[in-house]
């Protein structure tokens, strides 16, 4: 599929989506409203309570720095993704997400203390996608300012994510991470006309 001419306007409008819902959610929070609607509860999902969450939770973000990394890492790699699959990004994107609630759901039904919000689940899978993509490029750590290679970052960020998964460190849905990455991944591989054959290259050169 082409690029889209116009610039990427799917980026842009996931960025403008996201900022919409997260402010209309900061907003009610700051007026100490019914802030459950824009949080995911799988335990009241899995009872057929808070379903406006399910949806609202993916655009809705817990504060301005949340959002902001999140549309940083959004507008960065969302560019790549619509570039080389056009409005296939917005598959992407969708299919990241839904990943992230499933396995969230599976995994934290049972849980009536877990809450999550935020685009994390999208946004890594855009991430991913991007890696697959353009494997050549390098993926930075804010706060380990060096080069690291799309594919180590790619497994690294899995590995991490994985150890963390049970640990509870942080306020982090490593879930949302781990469905998110592995979806934007498998995707990108098989809609790409050049499926894995970029990336494996990569790889095949890093090792040599």
């Amino acid at each position: 599929m082409q690029s889209l001419q116009s610039g990427p306007v799917i980026t842009y409008a996931l960025i403008a989506f996201n900022v919409l819902i997260s402010l209309w959610a900061l907003s009610v929070l700051k007026n100490r409203g019914d802030f459950k609607r824009f949080v995911f509860a799988p335990f009241e999902a899995a009872r057929g309570r808070n379903l406006a969450g399910v949806f609202l939770s993916h655009f809705s973000h817990s504060d301005l720095w949340h959002l902001f990394f999140n549309m940083l890492t959004l507008f960065i790699f969302g560019r790549v993704v619509e570039g080389a699959l056009g409005m296939h990004m917005l598959t992407v994107y969708v299919a990241s997400g839904l990943a992230a609630t499933a396995l969230i759901f599976l995994l934290r039904r049972n849980n009536p203390a877990y809450r999550v919000l935020g685009a994390s689940g999208s946004v890594t899978g855009i991430l991913f996608a991007a890696i697959v993509l353009n494997p050549e490029m390098n993926v930075y750590f804010m706060v380990i300012p060096v080069p690291i290679p799309a594919p180590v970052f790619a497994l690294l960020y899995i590995a991490y994510s994985t150890f963390l998964l049970d640990r509870q460190v942080g306020n982090v849905s490593h879930e949302a991470h781990i469905a998110g990455a592995v979806t934007g991944f498998l995707l990108a591989g098989l809609i790409s006309p050049y499926h894995f054959a970029p990336i494996l290259d990569r790889i095949h050169g890093l090792l040599h």
